[in-house]
């Protein structure tokens, strides 16, 4: 029986759209009502309810955050993205690469595993006195 490759899922048009510009209604479109979300430097999120919240945060901290989507495979329910998250911080945008591997369940993310480097933010983030602000008072949103 002959192997065949995996090859651009369709979840990553969907993802694409999504990230063009992110909302917080359009981001939770993707997720199942049980996700799991796992990325560097933050606790695992269970449920939509816990992933609204920290997306809300995130969007306020960051307005103008967009990804671009430079690819990916995907089999069945399983797909891997390689995309760029691209982060306004005060006159300055921050390019991370990131990899996604999230797996689908009735073509919704039941999980995702984030891989990237955060720690690039931090520099600007503390020079940027009104990203600074905007992510102190993140902390109080819900």
């Amino acid at each position: 029986m002959p192997h065949i490759a995996p090859t651009e899922h369709p979840f990553i048009n969907a993802f694409r759209d999504v990230w063009r510009e992110p909302t917080l209604d359009i981001l939770m479109s993707l997720l199942r009502e049980d996700v799991t979300l796992i990325q560097p430097l933050s606790p695992t999120l269970t449920g939509k309810k816990h992933a609204r919240q920290a997306f809300r945060r995130i969007l306020f901290r960051f307005p103008g955050m967009r990804g671009e989507i430079n690819g990916g495979l995907g089999e069945d329910t399983q797909v891997m993205i390689d995309w760029t998250m691209i982060v306004p911080i005060g006159r300055h945008e921050i390019r991370l690469p990131v990899i996604d591997k999230v797996t689908l369940e009735d073509e919704r993310v039941k999980l995702r595993i984030a891989y990237f480097d955060p720690t690039p933010l931090i520099g600007p983030l503390l020079r940027s006195p009104t990203a600074l602000a905007r992510h102190a008072v993140s902390s109080f949103l819900r």
